[in-house]
């Protein structure tokens, strides 16, 4: 993980924020993908599964590095509001892509093409709201 700070400074902080939500990306994808394919757990079920575990790598990886932010209470408020949003809309996207976009793929690449669907947008929502929502608790200090 230093190798990937070292490259990043000095960056901007969108090309962190994409690089960061890239390694928490992986980590939610093999969840759901395990999840769904070796348990049978329900689309839904894993893919909260998955979005919870990457968001908790995400917000560790993120607050400081790219929103110059510490780990206070205001700082969680934002990142858990924002979160459980974009947790929402991550599962209507992947629900419609999986059971009406993609719905006559195999399985693998439906999950696949499904999850990226329920990643791609709610990546640039969540990352220009935190990025307004940071702005201002940093202004008022937290």
């Amino acid at each position: 993980m230093n190798i990937i700070k070292l490259i990043l400074t000095g960056k901007p902080s969108i090309l962190k924020y994409l690089t960061y939500s890239a390694v928490a990306t992986v980590v939610d994808t093999m969840i759901v993908w395990l999840l769904i394919r070796f348990w049978s757990v329900p689309l839904i079920t894993a893919n909260t599964t998955g979005i919870v575990s990457g968001g908790i790598l995400h917000y560790l990886l993120v607050s400081k590095s790219v929103f110059q932010t510490g780990y206070g209470a205001k700082g969680f408020l934002i990142y858990l509001s924002t979160f459980i949003f974009g947790l929402f809309i991550a599962n209507c996207l992947i629900h419609v892509s999986y059971e009406y976009i993609f719905c006559d793929y195999m399985v693998d690449l439906r999950i696949l093409l499904s999850k990226g669907v329920s990643l791609t947008i709610p990546f640039f929502i969540l990352y220009f709201t935190r990025r307004y929502l940071f702005s201002l608790l940093n202004k008022g200090g937290q």
